[in-house]
C-alpha cells in the first residue's frame, strides 16, 4: 500500500471540490470494507483518501411527506435497528444478508451501493483486464463460475450489492452531489452496463458523491421480499439473488417489480417477467414460464449455466414466500 494524504472534511459540499482537484487519485472512505481491500489489492492506489465519517448529515435517517431519507453514511447495523425500516421487510432482509455482523457494523449504505466488482481478474494486479484499461475480459475463457449470464459483453462482472436490487424493486431514488449541486435519480438509472461504459459501474463522475437514498412514501403500500442463494450460508456474496415487491391481492400482484442480483453487471430489472406476471394469478407454472421468458436471451459462460436454472427457481421461491407472508 502506497503513502497517501488523509483528509477529514466536515462539510459535504467540500467533497466534490476535493474530488475535482485530485481526480482519479482520490478515494472516498466511509466504512472501509471495500475501500481498504481495494487499496491492499492495488486496484486503487490513491494519493488522497477522503474520510467521510465526520459529516453528520450522511448518517441521518429521517422521514417526511416524500418518504424515508437514508444518508449514504448510515451504518448497515444501525439501519437494522431503526424502526422506520420495519415497513420495508424486503429491505431489512437484503441488509441482513450483507456479509457478517462485523461487516454490517462497519459497512455503510453508500458503500454497499458503490462497491466495486469482486471479479478476481479485476482484483488481481497480475491481470491487466478490460475494466482496468486492458484489451480483454479474462473471464470469457477463464474461471467464470460466478460471472454474469446476461447483460455482459465486453465485460462479464456481476454487481455485488445485495441492497441495490431491493431498492430498485421499491422504486427508490439516489441523491448525487457534484460541483453544480444535487441530482435525484432512480436507483435503477444509477448503474451502467459494460456496453455503456466498460470501465465504470455507475454514472458517478470523478467529482460526484452519493449523499442519500430516498424510499418513496408509496413503497409502504408494497409487500416486499428478498431471497439470496450463496455457497456459504454464514458469509458470501450472492450467486443469484432476487428482490420482489408489489401490491398483493390473494394470489395475484400489481405494480410488481422483480430485480435480480448476481446475474448481470448491474442489478437486473426483469421487465419481461414482470410484464408476464402483473395482474395474473401466481401459479408455479406461470412464474416459471415468466422466468424462462426473462432468461431466454441469457448467454452463460462455460462454467455458469447453472445460474439460469437457479434464477428461475429462486423467482418461484421468492414469489411463493411473498404471497405466504
Amino acid at each position: 500500500m502506497r503513502a497517501f494524504e488523509y483528509v477529514f472534511p466536515k462539510d459535504i459540499n467540500r467533497v466534490p471540490k476535493i474530488l475535482a482537484e485530485v481526480g482519479d487519485k482520490a478515494l472516498l472512505y466511509a466504512g472501509g470494507t471495500d475501500a481498504l481491500v481495494r487499496m491492499k489489492e492495488r486496484v486503487h492506489e490513491p494519493s488522497v483518501v477522503i474520510n467521510l465519517k465526520k459529516i453528520k448529515e450522511l448518517a441521518e435517517i429521517k422521514e417526511d411527506r416524500k418518504g424515508l431519507h437514508i444518508g449514504a453514511g448510515a451504518i448497515l447495523a444501525d439501519l437494522l435497528k431503526n424502526r422506520k425500516l420495519t415497513l420495508y421487510p424486503g429491505l431489512v432482509e437484503a441488509i441482513s444478508s450483507v456479509g457478517t455482523i462485523q461487516l454490517r457494523n462497519m459497512g455503510t449504505l453508500g458503500g454497499n451501493l458503490c462497491q466495486k466488482p469482486r471479479c478476481w481478474y479485476y482484483r488481481s494486479h497480475r491481470f491487466d483486464c478490460l475494466r482496468k484499461g486492458g484489451d480483454f475480459c479474462f473471464a470469457i475463457f477463464g474461471d467464470n463460475k460466478y460471472h454474469c449470464i446476461i447483460g455482459g459483453d465486453p465485460c462479464y462482472i456481476v454487481h455485488p450489492s445485495d441492497i441495490a436490487p431491493m431498492l430498485i424493486a421499491l422504486g427508490a431514488k439516489i441523491e448525487i452531489l457534484g460541483p453544480t449541486g444535487k441530482d435525484l435519480i432512480d436507483v435503477e438509472d444509477f448503474y451502467l452496463l459494460p456496453q455503456e461504459n466498460p470501465y465504470e459501474e455507475t454514472i458517478l463522475t470523478k467529482d460526484q458523491v452519493v449523499t442519500k437514498v430516498l424510499i418513496p412514501r408509496s413503497a409502504k403500500e408494497l409487500k416486499s421480499h428478498y431471497v439470496k442463494f450463496r455457497e456459504r450460508e454464514s458469509f458470501d456474496f450472492a450467486m443469484v439473488s432476487v428482490a420482489v415487491a408489489g401490491k398483493v391481492e390473494g394470489e395475484s400482484v400489481s405494480d410488481f417489480r422483480i430485480v435480480y442480483g448476481g446475474v448481470a453487471p448491474k442489478p437486473w430489472r426483469a421487465l419481461k417477467a414482470e410484464n408476464a406476471l402483473n395482474g395474473k394469478t401466481m401459479t408455479p407454472a406461470a412464474i416459471a414460464q415468466a422466468a424462462d421468458m426473462e432468461f431466454a436471451v441469457a448467454e452463460p459462460l462455460t462454467q455458469n449455466e447453472y445460474k439460469v436454472v437457479l434464477a428461475r427457481n429462486l423467482l418461484v421461491r421468492a414469489i411463493r414466500e411473498l404471497l405466504e407472508t
